[in-house]
């Protein structure tokens, strides 16, 4: 019974925000505005964590398992990502500098 109560909050979080980016004017992620929702909610108190902990710990648990289907969608196009698998690097190992030096010089000035 608490596993449906659990999945409950996280889903009505989600339909939320699936309203709220129906009603935005520009393209955004249902899942992330839920996501955020969800965070502000439990960051006010109107949302205790153990309405949602052991749900979410399942969820998180089983995680995994979600992108299975992805994969093998992927597969679909070995092909394209061959050939850009170049450019998908290069902007992988890019951002991945870019934001390793972003957060380096922000935790310099909180230090300093």
């Amino acid at each position: 019974m608490k596993l449906i109560r659990d999945f409950a909050v996280i889903l009505a979080c989600l339909l939320a925000g699936k309203a709220l980016a129906a009603l935005l004017p520009f393209a955004f992620p249902a899942s992330i505005i839920g996501l955020l929702l969800l965070f502000g909610l439990l960051s006010a108190g109107l949302i205790k964590l153990e309405w949602i902990f052991a749900g979410g710990q399942l969820i998180l648990r089983h995680m995994a398992l979600l992108f299975i289907p992805v994969a093998a969608g992927l597969l679909g196009y070995v092909d394209v990502l061959s050939r850009g698998l170049g450019f998908i690097l290069v902007a992988a190992t890019t951002g991945l500098v870019l934001i390793l030096l972003v957060v380096g010089r922000l935790y310099q000035r909180l230090v300093s």
